[in-house]
Parts: C-alpha cells; sequence; structure tokens
C-alpha cells in the first residue's frame, strides 16, 4: 500500500521537492501557500480579484506527466507587449476559475487536463495578505514587499501575521494533513513561503493531531532579505514561534561541508550563506526530541544549488518510520 505524503510550503521550494516523490508513490497533496503577490501573479490576482496562481502552476509542472513541450507550455513567460511578465500557465488558471466558477475548481481541472500525479490544494480559499513587523518595529504588509524591505532596513523578521488575521483553511488542506502517512515541509523561503501556512486558522491544530510523521526539509542556505546568519536551529525556531504545537518530529539537513570546493561558487557569502549543522543545533534538536538526519540531499542547477528530489525521495522511502 503506498505511503501518502502531504507536502505543504510554496510552489517554488516544494516544487523540487515533488519532482522526486512522484517516483515513489501516486498518493501526493501539495498544500500550497496563497500568499504570492509579486509577479505575474500578483497582476492578475488584483485585476482579477483571484488568489494567487504561480504556486500552483509551478506544482502543476511538477506533478503533471505529460510531455515536455506542454510543460514548457505552462512555464512560458512573454517579455514584451500588453502581456509582458505574463505566464502562460497563469493566464490558463486564471481563465479555468472564470470558467468553473472558482479557484479550487479550476485547480482540479487543469489537473486533469495536465494528468497530474496526486492533488493540488490551495492552503486557504480566502483572499490574503501577509504582514512583517521587523525588530525595528517597522510594518510592511505584502508578500512580495517583505525580503526587499528586511533587506533595505537591515533588520530583521520578528514575527509574521495575516490580513485578515486567521483565514480560514481549505478543508480540503485540512483533510490531507490528518489523512497523511508522512507531512513534509518546505523548503522554501522561511517567512513568505512556510510560515504563511501556520497562520491559516486550523493548519496548526491539523499538524498536531495528524497520525502522520512531520518532516521539515531545511533550506541549504540562508536567504537575503528574510534569513541572513539564520542557523538550522533559528529556522526551526521561527516555525515555532509562529505555531502553537511543536510538530516537528524529524529534520532533513543538508551536510555538504566536505564539499565546500565544489559548492562555494554558488552562492554570495554577503547575502546568503550555506546553512551547515553545528553543534548548538544538535543539542537543540535533542533537547525537543526531534530527529536530525544530515546528508548531502543537494545538486547543483542553473548555476545554483538547489535541493535534489530523488534523494530525499530516496531517503524518506527507503528509511522506516519511527
Amino acid at each position: 500500500m503506498e505511503k501518502k505524503i502531504a507536502v505543504l510550503g510554496g510552489g517554488t521550494g516544494i516544487s523540487t521537492i515533488l519532482r522526486g516523490l512522484k517516483y515513489y508513490t501516486k498518493d501526493i497533496s501539495a498544500i500550497v501557500s496563497m500568499s504570492d503577490d509579486g509577479g505575474g501573479s500578483g497582476i492578475l490576482r488584483e485585476e482579477l480579484k483571484i488568489l494567487p496562481p504561480g504556486d500552483v502552476r509551478r506544482c502543476l509542472i511538477a506533478l503533471s506527466n505529460t510531455d515536455k513541450t506542454l510543460k514548457d507550455l505552462l512555464n512560458y513567460r512573454f517579455s514584451s507587449g500588453s502581456l509582458d511578465n505574463q505566464n502562460v500557465g497563469n493566464i490558463l488558471i486564471a481563465a479555468l476559475t472564470d470558467i468553473a466558477g472558482s479557484f479550487d475548481k479550476a485547480v482540479i481541472e487543469m489537473s486533469n487536463v495536465f494528468n497530474v500525479t496526486g492533488k493540488i490544494i490551495p492552503v486557504t480559499l480566502d483572499e490574503t495578505n501577509l504582514v512583517a513587523e521587523f525588530l525595528s518595529k517597522d510594518k510592511v504588509v505584502g508578500e512580495s514587499y517583505i525580503p526587499k524591505m528586511c533587506y533595505r532596513l537591515n533588520t530583521k523578521i520578528e514575527k509574521m501575521s495575516m490580513i485578515p488575521h486567521y483565514p480560514n483553511a481549505n478543508k480540503e488542506a485540512l483533510e490531507a494533513i490528518l489523512d497523511a502517512d508522512i507531512v513534509i515541509i518546505g523548503p522554501g523561503s522561511l517567512y513568505t513561503s512556510i510560515i504563511p501556512n501556520f497562520l491559516i486558522k486550523g493548519i496548526n491544530e491539523a499538524l498536531y493531531k495528524t497520525r502522520a510523521k512531520v518532516i521539515y526539509i531545511a533550506n541549504a542556505t540562508t536567504q537575503r532579505g528574510e534569513t541572513k546568519n539564520y542557523s538550522l536551529k533559528d529556522h526551526v525556531d521561527a516555525i515555532f514561534r509562529h505555531s502553537q504545537f511543536e510538530f516537528i518530529d524529524e529534520v532533513i539537513a543538508n551536510d555538504f561541508e566536505n564539499d565546500k570546493e565544489k559548492y562555494k561558487n554558488y552562492y554570495n557569502e554577503e547575502d546568503s550563506s550555506p546553512i551547515f549543522v553545528e553543534e548548538e543545533d544538535r543539542k537543540y534538536f535533542k533537547e525537543k526530541n526531534i530527529r536530525l538526519t544530515e546528508g548531502n540531499f543537494v545538486k547543483i542547477k542553473d548555476g545554483l544549488i538547489r535541493h535534489d528530489g530523488r534523494k530525499i525521495g530516496a531517503h524518506i522511502f527507503e528509511t522506516p518510520l519511527l
């Protein structure tokens, strides 16, 4: 019997993991953050009053079993004219939202057309706006503005919230978490892709109540404007500060320190740095009774360090559940 997997996060981060997982199981639920307000998604969201389609599109591409031409079509972005910076996949989702009558029905229709493995589920069907409060006590509204403002102010993010406060979770998202054998959180931008999911009413409770093993996939590097100088412990601390419960059972962390020479040219040390496991992290996870798995779970793609979904899938499916 196939394991039921629920993956929670933003489309850019989790799409890499989804590509690897679908080789091991067809019972996948991709639960996608709905806070994006930048780029083409932001334009469609503002002009058509729909939920942001960009992260959903990325998951569609990752889980689709159609030919490369159709995947390329979904990902094609116009670079001139009135459609400048707009994406074909986003436009298709917007059109189907109008035809089907709702965003969630549009996602189901797109999934059928593109022969998707598993399900893609918006974490909420409410319109939301992400709010960040910095240590400087400044506040900014809007997912796309948060990293830029944090970097400009040279400060840190202290607290995340949403407008409206605690929007309702999509019932399908709650069901997927409660019914799963394994729940995977991340990887992805900590404050703008991962934590927004914990600001949705019902998600924290479902993660606490689920019988599933909950795994957090740590980011390979820190991120400009969000997590400068963050340790692995700092990432998990931030998640728990925005949650009612401490629900993580295992952390999968990258340990490519032996390959420093190989990877050192793929990040800018001023704005981003690799996250290695330190003794302080190991002590923290031992105190929290969280299993820590270290290994090389990354690869170089398009000149950047990226997670390797196949390596992560192999670890998750070939390691006995504890």
